[in-house]
This record gives C-alpha cells, structure tokens and sequence, in this order.
C-alpha cells in the first residue's frame, strides 16, 4: 500500500497517525489527574509530536508520570522525525516498505543517495541519544541542588534534557525554567542542546566526517550557511533583547541574570519554547522581534521548526545578488540555482498566508478576547504554532498554562492545524492540492508591471 502513497502523504499520514495514536494514550485514566477533553488530548499530542510544547494543561501537575512519560515519548518520535525512526528499524528488519520510507527521506534531504539515508538515520539516532543522555547527566546534579530527591531530579533531567534537544518545549516545570534565570550550568546546557537540535542532522553529519572521522572533505555550502545564519541570529537577537529590556523587563534582575536571559531568550524561541521569563513581561517591541525569530525557526533537517535560516536568508541573498545586476545567484562562491530560489519564495509566502489566515480564524471565533486583551496576545500564539515554539504570552483565566486554554474548540482546532503544518511543511502541504502539471502550450509571454 505505501508504494502507491507519494513521499508527502507519507509523510503526513504518518504525523496524524503518530498524533491520533498519543491523543488516545493521554485519555487513558492513569495518565492524567482530572478530565481531559478529546480536543485537549489532541491538542497535547499534536503539540508534543509537533515539538510545539504549547499546552492546555498544566503538564507538571496534570498529568501523571505515565502521560509524561506517553508526553516524552511523543516529543521524542517528534524531533527525531518519524520518518528517521521508521527508515532505521524497517531496514533493520529488512521489511520491503523501507524503501518508500527512504525514498520520502531523500524528499527531506535530498543531498543524500538512496544508499546512504540507513547511515544517516543511524547517525541520526545515535546523536540524538548521546546528547540527550549526556545533557541529562549534566543536569541531574543541577538540579539535586535545589532539593529534588534523586528520583525527582533525575525525571527533571532526563524530560528537560530531551525537550530541549527536540526543540520542543514542554516542561515538568509549570513556570519553565523561570526559577533557574540565574543558574550558568542548567541555562548552558539547555542553550547548547537548543542549538544543536537546531542546527540539524546534516549539519552534524558534515561535522563528523570531517572533525571525527578526519576525512578531508569540506564543509558543504549549506554547513557553511547555517553556522553563519545560527551565530548571527544569536548575537544579533541577545544583543537587541538585552539593550530593549534593560530597564524594562529585566529591570529587577542582577547583571548576569539580563546577560543570560538575554541569549536564552534570542535562542529558544528557534524553536524550543522553554523561557527563563514570563513572556507578558517583555515590552511589545521585544515580543515583535520574537515573533521574527519564531517565523524563522532553526536550520533545515533538525529537530526545530519554522521556515529555517536558509530560507530566510535565502531572500536577502537573492535580493543582494538582484540589486547588483548579477545573473546568477552566488554566496560564498557558490550558485544556487534557480529552483532553490523558487523553493525559498514559495515557502515564506504560503508561511505568511498560513499565519494569516490562522491569525485571522482565531481572532473570528474569539472576538470577544481580542476586544479584552488586544490583538498581540493571539497573533503571538499563531506564530508559536506555526513556528513550533510553544512560547506563549499565557492563559488569562488558569496558571502554569498557554493562551490556547482559554480558546474554544473551533479556535483550538486552528491551532493544532497550524502546529502540523509548521511541522510537516508548507510544501508538503501545498502538494496535497497542487499537482505538478507538464505544459503543453507555449504561451506568448506577457506584459507584467510590479514593484
């Protein structure tokens, strides 16, 4: 059956498969403490498979250490891809629909062969679980500091240790890590598992041939591109985050807690949602500039979501080679082609028309809260989604929980829908009514006046 299924409805089956079969395991009695609607446990699988981390119930107190544990697994199928998992254990069993499973992955990355997608889940999986592990054990000590017993802080550990990598933002703290503003080692640690989740697989791929493995190839274009766009961003957003919220929202905090609540901040919104702030603290110029880095996300290929660096890039690099009159598209004396440039513009526009009109069905089911609390509140939830963040500027009627909760259903749906195609793509999406179609007539080109 899968062979006569294209790469994107694999693809996205499999996400609403994955999704629907959570949903189910969170309405079991034993995982929660209270009731839990249909849409709220879709809700809460949707984002944890999605490494959105956007929550309708407080995760900490409402659920048990069964849900968290059915939580920990979803987010981790999540960020290491479905996909990555299913190529690796079907090629293991030498199952034939392994290869309509390589085939899709050579969809997500193409610059790999058909051949080479075992090797690349395999290295996939074994990074994935050496940082995960390894940030646990560092934060496990962080954490029996502050007066967790052992079983306790190891659970801290382990489930921030693998949200944090994944991208995804859930946490079995209901105020995040708000409480650890001050502390180097667990902000570090989550930056440093943050970034690298990020980063992505190809990029970590690229690393390990030529640092570990010492071979002598070079560091691709894209390697090349993601390191500059990941530190840039960084920089650029601590330095502009620490410089707005000053003597605002960081007005209270010693010096090296605005430093690091400065990078934190610059960082986890790329996609991973955790906050060492609360949100509804940060002046509206702040939270705009979030908004731009949650619409940009991480780097192709890992664990975060949003349009990605190279994307966002993309159109600068282009716009600069336009203005300078050159024909072709170069960067680092590299030519990027023509359908790479059509791939870039195709993806930001169908992003902006997804947040848009997300934004605007939200803001039609729940008219009467955008007439209370104003309209940045929604319109910063939309790009959470969207960008599989899971920063939020928080519930105004319950603790320890997002401004989701307060929706309705219909505007709840929205933003589960919205999770799913930050997360699968907008691309994927698009081909699910758009086919690719030969033309058969040569048309006469035409007069087009723009700008």
């Amino acid at each position: 059956m899968l062979k006569n299924l294209k790469p994107y409805q694999i693809l996205l089956s499999g996400y609403i498969g994955v999704i629907i079969v959570g949903a189910l395991l969170l309405l079991l009695p034993w995982t929660r403490r209270g009731s839990l609607s249909l849409t709220d446990a879709f809700f809460t699988s949707t984002s944890a498979v999605c490494v959105t981390g956007l929550i309708v119930k407080d995760t900490q107190g409402f659920f048990t250490p069964v849900g968290k544990g059915i939580i920990l697994l979803l987010l981790q199928i999540g960020g290491i891809g479905y996909m990555t998992l299913a190529t690796f254990f079907l090629f293991l069993l030498r199952a034939k629909s392994s290869f309509s499973f390589r085939m899709t992955m050579s969809q997500s990355f193409p610059e790999l062969s058909i051949g080479n997608i075992f090797r690349f889940a395999r290295l996939v999986i074994l990074i994935t679980l050496a940082l995960e592990i390894t940030g646990t054990l560092i934060l496990y000590p962080s954490f029996l500091k502050y007066g967790f017993s052992n079983f306790k802080a190891f659970g801290h550990a382990l489930f921030t240790s693998v949200s944090a990598f994944c991208n995804a933002g859930f946490s079995t703290f209901a105020t995040s890590l708000t409480r650890y503003r001050g502390d180097i080692i667990i902000n570090l640690t989550v930056m440093f598992l943050i970034v690298v989740g990020g980063i992505g697989f190809v990029l970590l791929q690229d690393i390990d041939e030529k640092f570990f493995l010492k071979t002598k190839k070079k560091l691709t274009l894209h390697s090349k591109a993601v390191l500059i766009f990941t530190t840039l961003l960084i920089i650029t957003g601590a330095i502009i985050i620490f410089i707005s919220e000053y003597s605002h929202g960081f007005a209270g905090f010693p010096l090296k807690e605005k430093i690091l609540a400065s990078l934190f901040q610059a960082i986890t919104p790329r996609t991973a949602g955790f906050s060492t702030v609360n949100m509804s603290i940060l002046a509206p110029s702040t939270l705009y500039f979030i908004m731009l880095f949650m619409f940009i996300g991480g780097s192709p290929g890992g664990t975060a979501g949003g349009i990605k660096t190279t994307t966002f890039f993309g159109i600068f690099i282009w716009l600069y080679n336009y203005l300078k009159g050159n024909e072709q598209i170069i960067f680092l004396k590299y030519r990027i082609s023509e359908e790479t440039i059509k791939k870039i513009f195709s993806i930001f526009l169908l992003s902006i028309a997804i947040i848009f009109t997300s934004t605007f069905l939200v803001m039609v089911v729940e008219r009467e809260g955008v007439k209370t609390h104003g309209f940045l509140p929604y319109l910063f939830e939309v790009f959470s989604a969207f960008g599989t963040v899971g920063l939020s500027w928080g519930s105004f009627h319950h603790k320890f929980v997002s401004l989701s909760a307060d929706f309705n259903i219909p505007a709840k749906w929205v933003i589960i829908i919205t999770m799913l195609a930050g997360k699968v793509g907008v691309l994927s999406l698009a081909s699910l009514i758009i086919e690719k179609k030969k033309e058969e007539i040569g048309y006469v080109p035409g007069k087009y006046v723009v700008g």
